[in-house]
């Protein structure tokens, strides 16, 4: 290849075009949260600031994904469910609007298209996410139960052949979205405690925390998934607000699952092409799914470390730990100072 086709040659740059412009979306989902969270601040009943919170979701999301996929708050319905059954309102139903019928619409306070409910047959359902607005013990465990209604469905996978479909489709996945972290929470471990629990449903991804009320403000959560061969039991670290992993749960003898829960300025395009990833099947874990979007206020700044924490002891118990990992797999000459 001749010097000037080199020259004229692209290669991958990080940060990468446009990862500024796209994390505004988040920046417009939490100023119409605080908005609602103002607007009822005088009052007894505070629960519209939830529904801003699924609806602002629903819109950002619709407008991100590939038009192939819908996203509706609704039913899922399935023949296999008797019509005398309770039938269960899920906050964002993602499923393929090209092929599938739309059984019947009804509407909800969220007067936009995607706001009104949609009762959707089961074998068009891609994904469902439950959107809370503060991460804590108790949304954490209603989140948990909300999900595992999902069970009936999930507990077989349709042959290919059959003409009467009851459950959802193979590669069909869920997850946890939470609007903020506050600072009142930030020490209650037991709620990523009863977010494991999700663990046990079948396809459970994990899920994101939009922002912790933290001197940080760029930064948002994400909820990874963990398969582990032995039980390392949890690591609350400090404060929510900064890492910490769940409790175990054993699956298998030498099987367990856990959540692990850092921040990052990078987190927030992670998870969203992660959900486009495993819409169309090609999601690994622990491998960035695109590089669109991807970029932080440190790479710009030309730096790779983050900066991202206002209490010394948990940036020094962090670097600590990090370095011991580092040591056990061999490598060899790194101290906390380093890191």
């Amino acid at each position: 290849m001749s010097n000037e086709n080199n020259k004229s040659s692209l290669r991958a740059q990080m940060p990468t075009q446009g990862w500024k412009q796209f994390l505004t979306a988040r920046t417009r989902m939490l100023t119409a949260y605080d908005i609602a969270k103002d607007q009822e601040s005088n009052r007894q009943v505070k629960t519209r600031h939830g529904l801003v919170a699924e609806a602002e979701f629903r819109k950002w999301l619709s407008e991100f994904l590939p038009k192939r996929y819908g996203v509706t708050s609704g039913f899922i319905i399935s023949p296999g469910i008797s019509s005398s059954e309770y039938m269960v309102h899920y906050d964002v139903i993602i499923y393929d609007q090209l092929e599938s019928p739309v059984l019947w619409v009804e509407d909800n306070p969220d007067s936009s298209h995607q706001g009104k409910s949609l009762a959707i047959p089961v074998e068009y359902v891609c994904a469902v996410i439950e959107v809370k607005s503060s991460f804590n013990r108790k949304s954490a465990k209603q989140a948990v139960e909300q999900l595992s209604q999902l069970k009936p469905l999930l507990a077989r996978v349709d042959p290919p052949n059959s003409r009467s479909k009851l459950y959802l489709p193979a590669n069909f996945f869920c997850a946890t979205v939470f609007f903020e972290l506050r600072k009142e929470n930030e020490k209650d471990f037991v709620a990523l405690d009863e977010l494991v629990e999700a663990t046990m449903i079948r396809r459970f991804f994990g899920g994101m925390i939009l922002r912790a009320e933290t001197e940080y403000k760029r930064g948002a959560g994400k909820i990874f998934f963990r398969n582990e061969n032995v039980d390392n039991g949890p690591n609350n670290g400090t404060r929510l607000s900064f890492w910490t992993s769940s409790k175990c749960l054993k699956y298998t003898d030498d099987c367990y699952f856990s959540l692990l829960l850092n921040y990052s300025e990078t987190y927030f395009s992670e998870f969203a092409f992660d959900i486009i990833a495993l819409l169309k099947g090609t999601y690994q874990p622990h491998v960035l799914s695109s590089l669109h979007c991807m970029g932080s206020t440190s790479w710009e700044n030309g730096s790779c470390v983050e900066t991202r924490d206002s209490d010394p002891e948990a940036v020094k118990r962090y670097r600590e730990e990090t370095a011991s990992i580092l040591k056990a797999q061999g490598f060899v000459g790194f101290e906390p100072s380093d890191l």
